[in-house]
């Protein structure tokens, strides 16, 4: 069996230590450019602009798929949650996938019906970013 010298081990918990680092940041970029874009879709719809609308929400599910992934392979994998957290965090992401799966390919959005979904998963992704700063704010305590 082979042993880990005490340098060995230290580079590998630096390495690890970098590579979480860098994992969150990159996390926390994915969830800023999803809040970019909700707003800016808002302020779209909020002014009837219907092309604009159209473009921006192609963009807010291609990032809120991108941050659902991010989550996920970046973030949640490393954390131990409680059955509650993980229950918690699987609800939002299957209300977020419905949204995706309803208005992310649909060439002529009923802008009625996405207004109302846009503010569901506007209350929905407001919960999971509470969860989420809980759950890595504790895990850095």
């Amino acid at each position: 069996m082979r042993y880990l010298t005490e340098q060995a081990r230290e580079q590998a918990t630096a390495a690890t230590a970098a590579f979480f680092e860098q994992a969150d940041e990159s996390f926390t970029q994915t969830r800023q450019r999803l809040i970019s874009y909700l707003i800016k879709l808002n302020h779209a719809l909020n002014e009837d602009l219907v092309d604009l609308s159209q473009a921006l929400l192609s963009r807010f599910c291609d990032s809120l798929v991108d941050y659902l992934s991010a989550g996920h392979f970046r973030v949640f994998q490393r954390l131990a949650l409680l059955p509650r957290e993980y229950a918690a965090i699987e609800a939002t992401t299957e209300a977020a996938m419905s949204f995706n799966d309803r208005f992310g390919n649909v060439r002529d959005v009923d802008l009625a019906a996405l207004k109302s979904g846009l503010e569901r998963i506007a209350r929905v992704l407001s919960t999971r970013f509470e969860l989420e700063d809980e759950l890595l704010l504790g895990d850095e305590a």
